[in-house]
């Protein structure tokens, strides 16, 4: 298992472009982030059986440079990102490893969000004064090639500005089961294609699906890290004080307490989300 680092390079700015395709479609990707040692380490400790991307390497990439500049324009505002603690939080993770043939689950892999449309609060996506708040966030570190039409995540591109349910019996379910227009959300569906190494960074507020794995070159191999503003919590952390702990010390930020009132920018074993 490689050692935790303290990454020293500057965070890559989010661009323009990158803002505006992430506000139309809730989604983006950014190809070949890492490089290929990053990519080796990172995928032999998922492929030796890491659950989640909290220890060795693998952690390496919860504040990795590629993505912080974007985390941090659709996450965090001022005055909560500061040089000694970040401006959002981390709250889950978990690592798939998916082989050639590996069929979702139903229905927990139909296209789905954390909350549905009418179900305004702090977990949706919104837009205030030209400032993305992204609400819920995942960030998908692709560590294997991905080709479109394969078996990637597949998302309803604009879904996350929707202000109507999907169709279904229950105005509030979260999925789209049930829905009588299921078959065309299916066909609308978008994917990608990717080299080993890019990341995929979505808003949860977007319909999305995981799907068969049938890319027979190789498995899907990725790491899944949600991440959410200071005023919020989705998932209760599946993560121990002792891990935290051992994490360089902005890297621990990520896993601070909810209130803001106040200096709250140390993380401690009192101070922590739950």
């Amino acid at each position: 298992m490689i050692d935790p680092k303290e990454h020293t390079s500057p965070p890559i700015e989010m661009t323009d472009e990158q803002k505006f395709f992430f506000d139309l479609r809730g989604w983006i990707l950014l190809p070949e982030v890492l490089n290929e040692q990053e990519i080796e380490e990172t995928k032999n400790e998922a492929y030796a059986g890491a659950k989640n991307g909290y220890a060795g390497g693998l952690q390496n990439l919860l504040d990795h440079p590629g993505i912080l500049g974007v985390l941090s324009e659709i996450l965090s505002e001022e005055p909560f990102d500061l040089d000694e603690c970040y401006g959002f939080r981390c709250e889950n993770s978990f690592v798939t490893v998916r082989p050639p043939g590996w069929k979702k689950l139903q229905p927990t892999s139909l296209p789905h969000v954390a909350r549905p449309p009418q179900q305004a609060n702090a977990m949706r996506y919104q837009v205030a004064g030209k400032k993305i708040f992204s609400g819920l966030t995942r960030v998908v570190w692709e560590l294997e090639e991905v080709k479109a039409g394969e078996g990637g995540t597949t998302f309803l591109s604009g879904s996350h500005k929707a202000h109507f349910n999907y169709g279904g019996n229950d105005p509030y379910t979260a999925n789209i089961d049930g829905s009588p227009w299921e078959q065309n959300i299916n066909a609308a569906m978008e994917d990608y294609s990717c080299p080993a190494g890019s990341v995929v960074i979505f808003t949860e507020s977007l319909l999305h699906a995981a799907n068969d794995w049938t890319n027979s070159s190789n498995p899907r191999c990725a790491v899944f890290n949600c991440y959410n503003s200071l005023w919020a919590q989705w998932h209760r952390l599946n993560m121990d004080n002792e891990t935290i702990s051992k994490m360089p010390p902005k890297r621990r930020t990520l896993f601070r307490g909810l209130w803001q009132l106040g200096d709250n920018t140390v993380y401690s074993e009192d101070n922590r989300s739950l």
